[in-house]
Order: structure tokens, then sequence, then C-alpha cells
């Protein structure tokens, strides 16, 4: 009798440290032509061409182009994420000045904030392949803002008549805002100056007075 073959061995295998350099070689470029010319505008042969490989190389790494942009975004959210959680950990007006050091790290990255700016435009349509990511972003967002300044109120340094939801939509506008006219004229606009400048603005407005 013919012996059976032995069971397959579907373990999911991790990616070799090769495929994982190939798969920041290729976020990096899609974050690059995601930046400037959006995601509708770029195709995948041009993140392919690139990276030196076929469109098929590509493909294979991130299945499609929603999965590639959705691991081109993680790696911006991931940095504004990790900020705010750290923020929320200090709490009320510590937290507040945690915006500083994020500051000063954007300026070093241009691109990834250009990127955000550009695809957040493409994705507030509920269909955008993005749309949910972004929802599902600012909220998270909201969150980590809303426990700092509750931090803040619970010891007391932080005024018990501010409203934590709606100065957490007011601080994520200002800091997009300033962003967006920093990325638009660059040599007029000092970000880390206009952060430091809204961060003090901030103190003043959310101190409890003695």
């Amino acid at each position: 009798m013919t012996p059976k073959p032995a069971p397959a061995n579907h373990r999911q295998v991790s990616p070799s440290p090769r495929g994982e350099r190939r798969r920041e070689q290729i976020v990096t470029a899609a974050l690059a032509l995601f930046a400037s010319s959006g995601y509708r505008g770029t195709g995948m042969t041009e993140v392919a061409a690139q990276v030196g490989i076929t469109e098929p190389g590509v493909l294979y790494h991130f299945g499609t182009k929603v999965g590639l942009l959705r691991a081109v975004v993680e790696q911006r959210a991931t940095i504004s994420r990790a900020f705010a959680r750290d923020a929320a950990e200090l709490g009320g007006l510590a937290g507040i000045r945690e915006l500083i050091p994020l500051a000063e790290r954007s300026i070093g990255e241009p691109d990834l904030i250009k990127l955000f700016s550009v695809l957040l435009a493409e994705n507030f349509e509920a269909d955008g392949p993005a749309h949910d990511f972004f929802v599902e972003h600012y909220r998270a967002l909201r969150v980590s803002v809303v426990e700092l300044i509750e931090a803040g109120q619970r010891r007391g340094e932080v005024r018990a008549g501010i409203d934590p939801a709606l100065k957490a939509v007011e601080i994520l506008g200002a800091l997009d805002g300033m962003a967006s006219q920093w990325l638009l004229d660059p040599e007029a606009i000092d970000f880390v100056a206009c952060i430091e400048a809204y961060v003090a603005t901030l103190e003043r407005d959310l101190a409890a007075t003695s």
C-alpha cells in the first residue's frame, strides 16, 4: 500500500530579514510617491520601479494596493499614537508640553506629515480606501488627549470647567492646521516656534487658578 503523504505544515512563517528589508524599501518608496502624487495618482508599477522590482513583487509583500496604503499610513500613525500615549501617561500640563518634542521630530520627517495631509484629504468620503483607518486614528488620539486633560483635572492642575472632549478636538485641529501651513510655506513658518507658542497658550488656558 502506498504510504500517505505527511500533512502539510501550515504554521505561519515570519518574514526573513531580507523580506523585512524589502518591505521597508517598498513602504519608503510608496510614502514618497503617495505624498507627492496622492494614493489615487500613484500606480503600483511606479512604486515597483522605485524599488527595482516588478509589480507582482510589491503585491507579494502587501497583497493589494490598499494593503500597501495601510502599511504606509500605519508608519506615521504609530509615531503619533506613541507620543499621544506617552503624553497621556504624564497627564496634565506635563503631557501638553510633550507636543514640543513631537513638533521637533516632525520637522525632520516632512514627507510623513505631507503624506498624512494628502491621504486624509483623499479619504473624507466613507468609501475612501483609508477612511476607516483615519476615523479610528483620530478617535484614538482624541481619547489620549481626553485622558491627559482628565488626569490634570484629577490632580487639580487643570481647570474643572474644561470639557476634555471639546478641548481634544481643538488641540488636534490646531496641530493639523499649523502643520498644513508649515508644509505650504516652510520658509515663512517656524513650526516648532508655533507649537511652543500654542503650548504656552494652552497652559494658561488650562491651568487651574489657585
